[in-house]
């Protein structure tokens, strides 16, 4: 299930990954940011979807190679079957 960390003073956010992984972020910004101290408005919160990461959404390179170099093969074939 991923989280997201999100401070709205400073309009910032983490990467979505595990509820640890945002509490980690959370401190880490508090100690950096704000001196240790709780930012008003601040919250972890659930992102809905499967994607653990924003680029995860969309199709990898190397599918989209996979299937191109398919299909090239096919025609090949064909061509030649149809001798």
């Amino acid at each position: 299930m991923p989280y997201v960390y999100r401070c709205r003073q400073c309009r910032a956010a983490s990467l979505p990954g595990t509820r640890y992984a945002a509490e980690s972020a959370r401190q880490t910004h508090r100690d950096s940011e704000h001196g240790g101290l709780a930012p008003d408005g601040e919250r972890i919160e659930y992102v809905s979807g499967g994607a653990r990461h924003p680029d995860g959404r969309y199709v990898s390179t190397a599918a989209v190679l996979v299937l191109l170099a398919l299909l090239a093969l096919a025609e090949c074939a064909a061509r030649v079957a149809a001798r």
